[in-house]
């Protein structure tokens, strides 16, 4: 996850996670972010379904999940 950051800047998927809120508990953000890197380095422009299927391995309770489609688009 630190790897991500770039001198001193935040990866752009860290930074939409910021700025739409999609970051709630930080249990499982770390799975989250790697979860939508992943899907955007495979496939820079996902549809929806894409998205929704991306972070289906981080069980996440917190209820983010429209925020991290969100922040992936």
């Amino acid at each position: 996850m630190e790897g991500l950051a770039q001198n001193s800047k935040l990866h752009p998927v860290q930074q939409a996670f910021i700025d739409t809120q999609a970051a709630q508990c930080g249990y499982r953000l770390n799975g989250m972010i790697m979860s939508a890197v992943a899907l955007l380095e495979e496939n820079p422009t996902p549809a929806e379904k894409d998205i929704r299927e991306a972070p289906n391995q981080v069980i996440c309770r917190c209820g983010t999940h429209s925020r991290f489609i969100k922040a992936v688009h």
